[in-house]
């Protein structure tokens, strides 16, 4: 269920700068002003002790296969309080996003992040309701166009985490989940049915479980060097309380490459398993606008989805640039199926154009194709 919630609660945070209050002032034209020698007096700076808090309000327009044209309202409330220049920022914040589409999905997110000991403990918060028409082929990465059978999904997930920095910019700690999911079949007969006879069509779902985090990228929103590692396993057994029995096992590790003084050569690789009766809404999907884009999102699904992925992102003139890109993936039951047959490729081609000058933020059109599908994306934030 979380693929479906888009990351806009994240996307706030991130761009729920400083400079956003400059930009009110000033106008969107005023380019940022040059660094400067040396560390300046903030004049705006509060006393020592005390924080500054601002905010930021976010809509816009985005396009994707699975949803249609649809629309993201948000907000957010961050710490604005200056830090050192040389370290990275560790912002509290909170964000509240709504989600809509011309196919009548609807979410709703909020967000949180709370930091203490100057970065040394995280927390943080992730709840989500969701009402998701959507499409279903069955389970299997050969399942035919036929058995496409659309259904609706809907719900609610809680995910709380709290972790401990480590040397090496890693955190490690734990997670708590809590969810209930709901789907509703639009026809008898068809491939949710087929499923449901393998997992509950409804019910609620309770896990814990390890997370393991590291993160060195010169910039969270949009990063030149450095590279992410993320470790999570959650596992959801009935003595909790839930209907459902599953573990989900998540592995991604991205890096990135600065070329020349115009080109970021962005990679992913990504794993997800997920064993045992698991929710429609948390089978690995493959496909969609951050990953293998070209296939509708969930056009193959089963336990185990491995995916990897490169970007080049070049700068081509002033705010203008061009991403060529291109995946390959498949779906599988275990990690004992795992082969190259029936091996999924797609590519295709980003423009952007980035709408604040001092930060990596671009509004990105991306038109993808996969040899069963062409897919068309309009989005903010980079895929990954």
């Amino acid at each position: 269920m979380w693929h479906w919630a888009r990351a806009w609660s994240a996307l706030l945070a991130l761009v729920a700068l400083p400079a956003l209050a400059q930009e009110a002032e000033v106008g969107p034209d005023v380019p940022a002003p040059a660094a400067p020698a040396a560390p300046p007096a903030l004049a705006d700076a509060p006393p020592a002790g005390q924080s500054r808090w601002d905010w930021a309000f976010l809509p816009l327009i985005f396009y994707a296969p699975e949803t249609s044209l649809g629309v993201a309202l948000g907000v957010g409330v961050y710490d604005d309080t200056p830090g050192p220049p040389d370290k990275p920022r560790r912002d509290d914040s909170v964000s509240l996003v709504f989600q809509g589409t011309l196919r009548k999905q609807f979410t709703v997110g909020v967000s949180g992040v709370k930091f203490w000991q100057g970065g040394r403990e995280q927390a943080t918060q992730d709840v989500v309701l969701i009402h998701f028409p959507n499409v279903f082929w069955g389970v299997g990465n050969d399942t035919p166009e036929a058995a496409r059978d659309p259904f609706t999904q809907s719900g609610a997930i809680s995910r709380t985490t709290f972790a401990v920095r480590l040397p090496g910019e890693t955190y490690a700690g734990g997670g708590v989940t809590a969810g209930w999911y709901r789907v509703v079949a639009d026809s008898a007969g068809g491939s949710v049915d087929g499923y449901a006879a393998t997992a509950p069509a409804r019910g609620p779902a309770f896990g814990v479980g390890p997370v393991l985090r590291r993160d060195t990228r010169d910039d969270a929103l949009g990063p030149h060097s450095g590279s992410l590692t993320s470790l999570t396993a959650t596992f959801f057994p009935r003595f909790l309380g839930g209907t459902y029995k599953f573990q989900q096992y998540e592995i991604d590790q991205r890096t990135y490459l600065t070329l020349g003084s115009r080109t970021v050569l962005a990679t992913e690789a990504y794993g997800l398993w997920v064993p045992g009766e698991v929710p429609i809404g948390e089978l690995p999907a493959l496909g969609g606008g951050s990953r293998l884009r070209g296939y509708f999102m969930g056009r193959f699904r089963d336990h185990l989805y491995l995916m990897a992925q490169l970007e080049a992102r070049i700068r081509v003139v002033g705010r203008f640039g061009l991403a060529p890109f291109a995946g390959v993936g498949n779906v599988f039951p275990s990690p004992s199926d795992v082969s190259f047959d029936r091996t999924k490729v797609a590519g295709g081609l980003s423009a952007r154009f980035r709408v604040k000058k001092e930060r990596e933020l671009d509004i990105h059109l991306d038109v993808a194709r996969s040899p069963i599908s062409t897919g068309v994306y309009l989005n903010m934030g980079d895929a990954f």
